[in-house]
């Protein structure tokens, strides 16, 4: 059985993609068969059977991929499926994830990136083939079991999930890695000890339900919170054949990812409710007070209207971009084209973008070179200057109108570090250290009124890592802060 060739199954309306997975799955030593539309592939599966794991695209004719998930999940409740597309997004990866599917590998991928998640997805499908194996051996005591946990310890201890074992007398009998990672100080805990041990009251309780359900093997199931990070908690009492409770098994599954997800789908659309709407009623009725013919006789105010029509919508513009740069990050669909460049150039161009900016509110933007940087760095030009724009931008956003912005250059043989420095309002410890979370804006009597949608400066952190760089930020209540950006030099 550990010898037989695992079985693949790739379906995809793209000729390219079929024949790519194919070649690079077979070189691997698997078994590998292709179809080309949904139905075609359930059909496949029904007549072959025995696949280990299947890959699904999501947008095909005639069967979508989410439909094809649940008929192959009804079929074989084992199979790996994972689903490979480019518009992987947080609502499809949840709902694919709610259907069966193992996990998603966004387009395009290396044969890296295809390889491992398939191998761990044929050690999924092993592992848990081999616990319905166990389960149907459970005719022996539970503690029994335990003294022979020579024999299953290694499968058990390959899972990312978190398992703890008590018997009928509510003593921890058995524990893999994963549990002794989630739960603080349970390591510390030998086995055999009474379950009060464990000193996590919320799985006690669960526990404790599961040992005294007296119809059946009924699972109980809740979110956990450990160590800022959240877990789905099952629990299953085991049964003599009697239907006695022998014991109960607890599985901690960390889905600290999923409610990730789900809190940052509804950040989104709180953020559209937001700053769209918002913008986009004031840009109507601007046009609808030059069009209705109020304005006509003062063409001063007219002007003045669609000048700020035209502000408020390049400000949603940028906003778009914002968010279609990120997803296309997260998608791996965002390409940067890095070659040797002087960033003095960037530097100068984002200044004189913002100097208008600057003006208005009466704020001194200052570059500060004392020396020709003559440094080069292998960079994206476009992303640089994004980067240095966000961060200017920034920076006369949260200054006072009579304050300072200062961009600064610091370069050596290594490194070239481009500082912005203002002295604006400044930020707390606390506001410093999600600055660059995704949608994260600092609030308080101050920034009410500044418009932002929070995804600059994650954008501005995201692309200084594609270059290998770093940013960093100083900053003091009051006093302002400085964003420090370091890009390695070319040799």
């Amino acid at each position: 059985m550990a010898d037989e060739v695992a079985r693949i199954l790739v379906v995809d309306d793209e000729l390219g993609m079929r024949e790519g997975c194919s070649k690079v799955l077979s070189s691997e030593g698997f078994e590998v068969e292709t179809a080309a539309d949904g139905l075609a592939g359930l059909e496949l599966f029904r007549k072959r059977g025995n696949f280990a794991v299947a890959l699904v695209d999501l947008k095909m004719p005639g069967m979508g991929g989410l439909e094809l998930i649940e008929h192959l999940r009804n079929h074989d409740e084992d199979v790996a499926i994972f689903v490979i597309t480019a518009y992987a997004a947080i609502d499809t990866a949840v709902e694919a994830t709610r259907r069966g599917a193992y996990g998603y590998i966004p387009k395009p991928f290396t044969p890296d990136e295809l390889v491992i998640p398939v191998r761990n997805g044929i050690e999924r499908r092993a592992l848990n083939i081999e616990a319905k194996r166990l389960r149907e051996e459970r005719e022996r005591r539970l503690l029994e079991l335990a003294r022979e946990r020579s024999k299953s310890s290694t499968i058990i201890n390959c899972m990312a999930d978190g398992v703890i074992v008590v018997n009928r007398d509510r003593q921890i009998v058995l524990r893999n890695n994963a549990a002794t990672r989630i739960i603080p100080d349970f390591e510390q805990v030998p086995l055999s000890s009474p379950l009060e041990r464990l000193g996590f009251d919320p799985l006690q309780k669960l526990i404790d339900e599961a040992l005294a359900e007296p119809s059946g093997p009924v699972i109980a199931s809740n979110e956990l919170i450990i160590d800022k990070s959240t877990y789905m908690a099952s629990i299953s009492p085991v049964l003599e054949p009697n239907g006695e409770a022998a014991g109960a098994v607890a599985v901690l599954r960390d889905i600290s990812a999923l409610k990730k997800l789900e809190t940052a789908k509804s950040m989104f659309i709180s953020m559209v409710a937001h700053e769209v709407k918002s913008p986009l009623a004031a840009i109507e009725g601007q046009l609808m007070a030059v069009l209705s013919g109020a304005t006509k006789d003062d063409r001063e105010h007219e002007t003045a209207l669609l000048e700020r029509a035209l502000l408020r919508a390049k400000n949603l513009r940028t906003m778009v971009n914002d968010l279609l740069n990120l997803t296309a990050m997260e998608t791996g669909n965002f390409t940067i084209r890095r070659l040797p460049i002087n960033v003095r150039e960037p530097v100068e161009a984002a200044i004189d973008a913002n100097r208008e900016k600057a003006g208005d509110l009466n704020i001194t933007l200052k570059l500060d070179m004392p020396a020709p940087v003559e440094s080069q760095v292998l960079a994206d030009r476009d992303s640089i200057f994004l980067i240095l724009m966000n961060l200017i931008d920034n920076a006369i956003k949260y200054t006072r109108p009579d304050g300072h912005v200062l961009v600064s250059f610091t370069d050596n043989s290594s490194y070239v570090k481009i500082a912005v420095k203002d002295d604006g309002i400044g930020m707390t410890p606390e506001q410093t250290d999600s600055v660059f979370d995704e949608f994260y804006r600092v609030k308080n009597e101050h920034t009410v009124n500044i418009p932002g949608t929070g995804l600059g400066l994650t954008l501005v952190k995201r692309l200084t890592e594609l270059h290998q760089g770093s940013i960093k930020i100083q900053s003091e209540p009051k006093k302002g802060s400085t964003f420090t950006l370091t890009l390695p030099t070319v040799g």
